[in-house]
């Protein structure tokens, strides 16, 4: 049944007396229905022929119990009353308040009209049998025509009223799941999202990095191959040196043989004079210990460079770990030597006092190079080729309270002013097409701002060049140390 509609009335008297009177006041007839929609209107604050007439549909039960099983069956129909009139004497059963607590346990939205002739109960004995609530109302015997029918249309209006807030709250919790559904439909959806970025910010990252490598391959190569080859031509200096070497000294043995027997010739002598002159052990005592010394040191330098090339290619991580900025900041010059040192000198200034920094090796080695393949590049605009002088890029650290500054600066052209806003934003670069990705800075400011919670800024001026000022916390470090 709708709301709109139930005027259902449940009657529970055991007088039938009563029950024809409720009915004849209910149920009024034209005779009687003018003073009826007087008093509706009156109430209801409505115009008088807006009350065309008083179709209760009543029902009655002459017990308690019966009134119960009614309710009961009422609302196994879809069909519940809205209000009942209920005597408190209903002897032999129930009285009037333990059929109306039993009857609100069953459906507690009736709202009811307690009928007494007596002081049968006070108020207070009342509540604490059925507990304070605003669906009862008390009728005094012998009730007012008016009074009954006011008291029937005021309560059914209010059990309408309540069916529709309740049919409103329903609606709105559906809508407020639906729209919660919504939004972690959204969410989720926005979390794959983020996932996917931070998936392709790692590939971007190792990307990016890979590059670096790739462009400086030739470089290292250039670099190890240097030394590689004065190793080898050393080499086989000291290999023809040592068969010169090797020849002069048989022919002494057998010089020794000869005068051991009392046989020395002519001819004998002679062949050692020849292979003494051969070999020259003047210039030999001079020049075996030189190529010596020069395949150590260039044995040194492909060394150098390896252990450079494998500290900067420290495989990433997950978790900090406490780095020496000083000798990771070597590793990265030391690889990155063939883009810059035929444009410009490199000069570091570490700072003694500086105590291990918590960061991300591999990280903070690109971010490094970076800057550094940068400066350079920001040189080689200035200088050309180097033919006519070079450039120069300081690199420092300093330790600055409970922060490790690291600065990069450089005598390159410096940034343009429209272009400063925009350096950190990906894919922007003033580089020529195929000199730039745009990503190394943008990598950079990633990995100092989000993944060390550090900060990176630059200072520029136009033809004279460009410092970054790489900030990074120590405390993290200072924890970690603690900590272990």
């Amino acid at each position: 049944m709708k709301p709109t509609t139930n005027r259902r009335v449940l009657i529970v008297d055991d007088n039938h007396a009563i029950h024809d009177d409720f009915r004849k006041i209910l149920c009024a007839g034209k005779n009687n229905s003018g003073a009826m929609d007087q008093a509706a209107a009156a109430l209801f604050d409505e115009p008088q022929n807006a009350t065309t007439s008083h179709d209760f549909k009543i029902d009655s039960a002459m017990q308690g119990r019966e009134g119960l099983e009614r309710v009961r069956q009422a609302l196994q129909e879809g069909e519940p009353y809205a209000m009942a009139f209920i005597d408190v004497r209903m002897p032999p059963g129930w009285d009037g308040v333990e059929t109306i607590a039993r009857i609100w346990e069953v459906y507690p939205d009736l709202q009811v009209v307690m009928c007494t002739a007596y002081s049968d109960y006070s108020w207070d004995e009342m509540i604490a049998k059925i507990g304070q609530s605003d669906r009862l109302v008390i009728l005094k015997k012998p009730f007012d025509n008016v009074e009954v029918l006011q008291l029937a249309n005021a309560l059914i209006a209010k059990w309408h009223l309540l069916q529709q807030t309740r049919s409103h709250v329903s609606e709105l919790e559906a809508r407020v799941r639906e729209r919660t559904k919504e939004i972690e439909t959204a969410h989720a959806k926005l979390q794959t999202e983020i996932d996917e970025r931070n998936k392709m910010e790692i590939q971007l990252r190792h990307a990016q990095k890979m590059e670096s490598i790739g462009q400086l391959a030739a470089g290292i190569a250039h670099e190890i191959n240097t030394p590689t080859q004065y190793i080898g031509d050393n080499t086989r200096f000291v290999q023809d040196a040592f068969g010169d070497i090797t020849r002069l000294v048989t022919e002494y043995d057998k010089l020794f043989s000869a005068a051991e027997k009392g046989a020395v010739t002519p001819e004998l002598i002679g062949a050692v004079k020849s292979a003494a002159a051969a070999a020259d052990m003047a210039y030999l005592s001079v020049e075996i210990p030189k190529a010596i010394q020069q395949s150590l040191d260039g044995v040194s330098r492909v060394t150098h460079i390896v252990r450079a090339m494998k500290e900067f290619s420290h495989p990433g991580t997950t978790e900090k770990t406490a780095v020496d900025l000083a000798k990771a900041i070597q590793s990265t010059v030391t690889v990155a030597s063939n883009e810059w040192k035929y444009v410009a000198d490199v000069v570091t200034e570490f700072d003694p006092a500086l105590p291990p920094v918590s960061c991300l090796p591999g990280e903070f080695n690109q971010v490094v190079l970076n800057l550094i393949v940068n400066a350079s590049h920001a040189i080689a605009d200035v200088v050309g080729d180097g033919g006519n002088g070079k450039g120069t890029i300081i690199v420092s650290t300093r330790h600055d309270g409970d922060w490790a500054e690291v600065r990069i600066r450089d005598t390159g052209t410096g940034i343009p002013e429209h272009a400063r806003a925009k350096v950190f934003d990906p894919f922007f670069t003033t580089k020529g097409v195929g000199k730039g990705t745009g990503q190394g800075l943008a990598i950079a400011h990633n990995v100092v701002v989000e993944k060390h919670g550090g900060t990176i800024a630059f200072e520029t001026e136009t033809g004279k060049g460009t410092t970054f000022i790489i900030r990074l916390p120590l405390k993290a470090a200072s924890t970690e140390r603690k900590a272990a």
